[in-house]
């Protein structure tokens, strides 16, 4: 009963903590790790497994996106990795929580790791999930004098393909939407390099749809270098400077890729709202896990570079 009671304090310093940095850096590492703390202490003073069916849930839409992605566009290797954890996920948390018979031969300290370990494991997916909504929910501001719109794949003929179509659509959008409300105008930075595969530069596939949609030449100024999120932040960000210091900007991607771009331009400085556009159902799934992965991988940098 002691223990729960300290849980339940715990919790009760906790919230306020993450409230009041959320408010204040709504993209920084610190605001996940408090989420998955809060989320392992409640899961520790609630019926065992509590966690488990959100993330089952998760685990079963990733499924059925991965079936409607092939579907749609034939196997991929990318598919793999949130295959393996939907499959292996469920069967580790059944061994561990319910047929913990099976692994008897285990030490009992060990075992007791393990449950924790997974315990904590959905905690931090969980965390991902609710900041990952959490930021959709920022409003930005209509006074910005630049959108950077974010780069993904174009069609081998140059065209823009559903997911960076979107976003260019959502940045016009907001353009208009600010023009109405507060008569201010904004220059459009579509931002993304050449691939292997690709006949023009993402910027410059932007850069074309825009102007065909009613934007003029001296509205556009794509950058054409970039081979990753971090470098259409930076590479950008170094355009807009050359332009106006102190500029106002928006960022502009898919709403799965929000929190991680965010995040990004948050680390380097980069003082930006974000704009999240809708993506297909079935694709949201599967994108989302591998969003998850990185930053999990990046967040994990980030505190051991802090540390060190």
């Amino acid at each position: 009963m002691t223990v729960k009671i300290l849980m339940i304090i715990g919790i009760m310093i906790l919230l306020p903590v993450l409230i009041i940095s959320f408010k204040k850096r709504p993209f920084a590492c610190v605001n996940i790790f408090i989420t998955s703390v809060l989320l392992f202490l409640l899961s520790l003073i609630t019926p065992p497994g509590v966690l488990f069916v959100p993330v089952s849930v998760l685990c079963l839409f990733m499924c059925v996106s991965d079936i409607s992605l092939i579907l749609h566009e034939g196997f991929r290797r990318k598919f793999i990795p949130d295959l393996i954890f939907s499959f292996v996920y469920p069967a580790a948390s059944y061994f561990l929580r319910v047929r913990g018979d099976f692994l008897a031969f285990m030490p009992l300290p060990f075992l007791t790791f393990l449950r924790l370990l997974l315990n904590y494991g959905e905690c931090i997916i969980l965390a991902i999930c609710i900041m990952g909504y959490t930021v959709l929910k920022i409003k930005p501001g209509y006074d910005k004098d630049f959108v950077i719109i974010l780069g993904c794949s174009v069609s081998r003929k140059g065209m823009l393909r559903p997911l960076i179509k979107d976003r260019t659509n959502r940045a016009m959008r907001f353009v208009w939407e600010q023009e109405w409300k507060n008569n201010k105008s904004a220059l459009y930075v579509p931002s993304g390099g050449q691939g292997s595969d690709e006949p023009i530069s993402e910027g410059s596939a932007m850069a074309l749809y825009l102007l065909s949609h009613g934007a003029e030449d001296e509205e556009v100024i794509a950058e054409k270098r970039s081979r990753n999120t971090l470098e259409n932040l930076l590479f950008s960000k170094s355009i807009i400077d050359g332009i106006k210091k102190d500029a106002k900007i928006a960022v502009v991607t898919n709403n799965f890729h929000v929190l991680r771009s965010g995040m990004l331009a948050f680390n380097e400085g980069i003082d930006a709202d974000l704009i999240g556009c809708s993506t297909v159902w079935y694709f949201w799934p599967n994108a989302f896990f591998r969003e998850m992965i990185a930053i999990l991988f990046y967040c994990l940098r980030a505190f051991i570079s802090f540390f060190l």
